[in-house]
């Protein structure tokens, strides 16, 4: 909030200011200073009570300020932030013509396939649950900002007849300690809103990271779903000619059943790949925010980027390790409780409220007038405050493990996490660099032997299936890749995201007989 607005609100209670002069004011400054002496002030004339008020009014901004949260600021930053916002622009859509410009950037990206920074942007610009995010923020930190702020003084006005004689009575309370607290207030404030800017900046770079890996598991439930599709074609025309055989004599029951057993693992296989591919993609659809006529036209990449040649080094991923979310709002959690122990501390002891009266009595035309002040202090007879301040105290102890805690834990998950890379590397890379080529020459030298008749069909199927089964292992190992190395990314800003990698079944080899 500007200095200006703040000056609009105190103005408008200002006729009450000039009715009872400028002492009010006066004292209100000096009990913000910390001098509460009630002084006497010589009598002014009107105008000099009048520039004497506004100049009160002025020392009183000045004293308390404007606390105030900049969510366009703070969105601005987070939008120049590559490593939160992987791509688009985030933008909080307050008026029906940013609703309309954020639907016709939607529209053009659905035009094209979908790939992971084009998934990423459709969410910016489309999810309601993206702007509710964005709109609770700028909620707490508005209310973050206001705890900054004193309450406002209490005016009571009054009249009282009796008689000829009526009574105009005027009464100004506040409280004290509100006064004396402002400046530990105002800290606590900051920390507050500190703590909403980060808490804004995590919000957005968790909901980005959802999308990245429903992406990436969307992607991948596509490719295998075309491997077991695939598959399946095939062991049908096997499964096909193995019953024709049988009935010319020319397969056993045992070879038959065989190979109608490989038929319907297939077919069980291909179902199982169909509903991971709806479910997958469904949840994209309603991360992106999509409606049913753009889920109808919503196309994805047919198989995942290639495993890289060269992994991530942990030096690049933890290189600003003391600005992660986690430890951040950990260190500003600890001074936040910190700061407010200081203003809790005195008001778990008492509450004082100080009031000023200024009557007016016109008794049939005999006008006089009374002036005076009223101090109400809460005495603490029953209750002393000390389970209130061990409680504060305990706090306080609890924030600071909390703080050293995370800073511990942050240390072994990096480690953990970027082990967990590794390793998906080294598999992911061992599948694309040996054993489905392996798998590939093996599938080669079948088609070989099959058309120098060493071998029979049937041989020549298994050897296509086993080939399958380590692709579809090779888009596991990939996918876990991509997967480890996204929450690496998260554990490096300090969220750690719950997501589980896919489990590789082994491919069994088996011997090759002749035909």
């Amino acid at each position: 909030m500007n200095t200006s607005r703040c000056s609009k609100v105190t103005h408008n209670g200002s006729g009450w200011i000039r009715r009872i002069g400028a002492r009010p004011m006066k004292m209100l400054v000096r009990l913000a200073v910390g001098d509460i002496t009630l002084a006497n002030p010589k009598k002014v004339s009107r105008k000099t009570d009048m520039k004497n008020s506004y100049l009160s009014i002025a020392l009183v901004l000045i004293t308390t300020g404007c606390s105030s949260y900049d969510f366009e600021q703070n969105i601005s930053a987070v939008n120049e932030n590559s490593e939160v916002v992987f791509a688009g622009e985030v933008i909080a859509a307050k008026d029906i013509d940013e609703q309309n410009a954020l639907k016709e950037r939607a529209k053009t990206l659905l035009e094209n396939q979908i790939g992971e920074a084009e998934a990423v942007e459709l969410m910016l610009t489309k999810s309601p649950a993206f702007q509710k995010l964005l709109f609770n923020n700028l909620r707490e930190g508005s209310l973050a900002a206001q705890t900054g702020r004193i309450p406002n003084p209490a005016f009571a006005f009054e009249r009282m007849v009796k008689g000829s004689e009526t009574e105009y009575g005027r009464f100004l309370t506040f409280g004290l300690l509100d006064l004396a607290s402002l400046p530990s207030r105002q800290k606590s404030s900051k920390i507050a809103v500190e703590i909403a800017t980060v808490n804004l900046e995590s919000e957005i770079f968790s909901s980005i990271m959802e999308v990245r890996f429903a992406w990436l598991d969307a992607v991948a439930a596509e490719q295998r779903f075309s491997i077991a599709e695939d598959t399946f074609v095939a062991l049908s025309a096997s499964a096909e000619m193995a019953k024709r055989m049988k009935q010319t004599g020319n397969m056993t029951t045992s070879d038959r059943i065989r190979q109608q057993l490989l038929y319907s693992e297939a077919t069980i296989a291909l179902a199982k790949a169909k509903q991971t591919k709806i479910t997958k993609r469904e949840r994209l659809i309603r991360l992106i925010g999509l409606n049913d006529d753009e889920a109808d036209t919503f196309s994805l990449p047919d198989s995942l980027p290639d495993v890289p040649e060269t992994p991530a080094l942990m030096e690049e991923i933890t290189r600003n390790f003391e600005n992660r979310f986690d430890v951040t709002l950990a260190r500003l959690d600890y001074e936040l409780a910190l700061a407010r122990t200081g203003v809790e501390n005195v008001s778990s002891y008492t509450d004082i409220e100080i009031g000023l009266r200024n009557d007016r009595i016109n008794d049939d035309g005999s006008i006089s007038n009374k002036k005076g002040y009223e101090i109400e202090i809460q005495i603490p007879l029953f209750d002393w405050g000390n389970l209130q301040r061990d409680a504060m105290q305990a706090e306080v102890l609890s924030k600071q493990q909390n703080y050293k805690q995370v800073l511990l834990s942050a240390v072994s998950d990096i480690r953990s996490a970027y082990n967990a890379y590794r390793t998906s590397f080294d598999i992911a890379q061992h599948y694309q660099n040996q054993i489905i080529p392996m798998h590939e020459t093996l599938l080669e030298e079948a088609t070989y032997n099959y058309n120098g008749m060493i071998i029979g069909v049937f041989e020549l199927l298994e050897a296509g299936r086993e080939k399958s089964l380590a692709e579809t292992n090779g888009i596991e190992a990939n996918h876990n890749l991509l997967v480890s190395e996204l929450n690496l990314k998260n554990v490096a800003l300090g969220k750690p995201a719950n997501v589980e990698t896919g489990a590789i079944s082994a491919t069994k080899i088996k011997k090759k007989k002749g035909h």
